[in-house]
């Protein structure tokens, strides 16, 4: 019983955090974001873009999860999948339950109006659903694609929380449905070779890098390297999300 409660918690620390609408710095950081992301689709050819990193723990889910409830904030109507299949997150943060999701709308036991999630954030989220043992396999589907094409009609914004570059292969077939990438670096965290080589794999398979949101979890040592730029006040009140695009 409190090795389940323990677990429970644990997990829910983990969980990626919406922190947009609180009055902080860090909070205004995804509405700079926001607004790029704006300006780069005003003529409503791009409005899909992909969020990626290198590995794990560089704070993609939460940035793109703050990102998507900025642009809800400023009236677009927003739609964010979960196509990290492997370690799905997205469901927790909007505390929605993960069922009827993409898995199940492929296997044809849910519908449209039951895949996509309202949420009291004004995003609308498709969650992962049950697991599944190849994604490619889905991302490749002609269901899917229509799906996508359907969303781009529906939508103003569309957001694709995807798994690493360097430890799954799927960015390849869901970066033909996006317009472009964010690319999430984490200072502290993401080595300058996993950085490089996740750029190349991109490049090599023509995905178009929009920008980089950098990040970061360890304030201390952020603080010591930077502070003398921006005084160690100011990342105090950012925190852990400092935004570049």
């Amino acid at each position: 019983m409190f090795g389940k409660r323990k677990n429970k918690e644990k997990l829910s620390n983990n969980t990626p955090k919406i922190i947009v609408g609180q009055k902080t710095g860090e909070s205004e950081s995804y509405y700079r974001l926001k607004d790029n992301i704006l300006y780069y689709s005003d003529s409503g050819k791009n409005k899909v873009f992909q969020i990626e990193s290198a590995i794990s723990g560089e704070g993609k889910s939460t940035v793109i999860i703050n990102l998507a409830v900025a642009l809800a904030n400023s009236g677009k109507k927003v739609a964010l999948l979960d196509l990290d299949f492997r370690r799905p997150q997205i469901h927790r943060s909007f505390e929605i339950v993960n069922v009827n999701g993409i898995a199940e709308y492929m296997l044809n036991e849910c519908t449209k109006e039951e895949l996509i999630k309202h949420t009291t954030y004004g995003v609308d989220v498709i969650n992962r659903g049950k697991a599944t043992q190849n994604a490619s396999i889905i991302f490749t589907s002609d269901k899917f694609k229509e799906l996508i094409d359907d969303l781009r009609e529906e939508y103003d914004v569309v957001l694709f929380d995807c798994p690493p570059v360097l430890m799954v292969s799927d960015y390849i077939h869901i970066s033909k449905l996006s317009d472009a990438v964010i690319y999430v670096v984490c200072a502290g965290v993401t080595l300058r070779n996993h950085l490089k080589e996740a750029i190349e794999l991109l490049k090599r398979n023509n995905v178009k890098i929009l920008g980089t949101v950098l990040t970061y979890k360890n304030l201390r040592k952020v603080s010591s390297r930077y502070g003398k730029y921006y005084g160690n006040r100011y990342y105090r009140s950012v925190k852990d999300n400092y935004m570049d695009l």
